[in-house]
């Protein structure tokens, strides 16, 4: 597998104050693995949301936890998984967002999985090993057809 990049692995203690270090690394691996400005941007708010539910909901606040993000260059596309060891989520509980009523209610909050949804190509979570497992995966466009390879 030549050209392919290692994996790089970051642990992070679950507290705020280390948002702004996941979105700076995220913003970082995504310019190396070849995404533009506005698109790295996009992947570092997607992987910020993911964490910040980790701490939220998964670890209901605790900030003597850790989180766990895995970032793997694949070529084609940058794989981000973000792991935890909190209290198993079903994504499938989260209720699906009207936007409009939702902007019209002036609500805050609760828009973590429909965003990353919007700017990942592919979200998913398991749980593995007691460990809560959210994969986000964002392909390069392609510069020759447009078509996904």
């Amino acid at each position: 597998m030549s050209g392919r990049r290692p994996a790089v692995v970051l642990r992070v203690p679950s507290r705020t104050e280390y948002l702004a270090a996941i979105r700076d690394v995220t913003r970082r691996m995504a310019e190396a693995a070849g995404f533009d400005g506005a698109q790295a941007d996009q992947l570092a708010l997607a992987v910020d949301e993911a964490s910040t539910n980790v701490i939220e909901h998964a670890y209901r606040g605790a900030t003597d936890r850790t989180i766990e993000l895995r970032f793997d260059d694949r070529g084609g596309a940058l794989r981000v998984e973000v792991v935890d060891e909190g209290e198993a989520v079903d994504p499938g509980a989260v209720p699906q967002v009207d936007l409009r009523r939702y902007a019209s209610e002036r609500r805050t909050g609760g828009l973590g999985i429909h965003l990353m949804a919007r700017i990942m190509d592919s979200v998913t979570f398991r749980r593995a090993a007691r460990r809560n497992v959210c994969c986000m995966v964002k392909r390069r466009p392609d510069e020759g057809t447009g078509a996904a390879p």
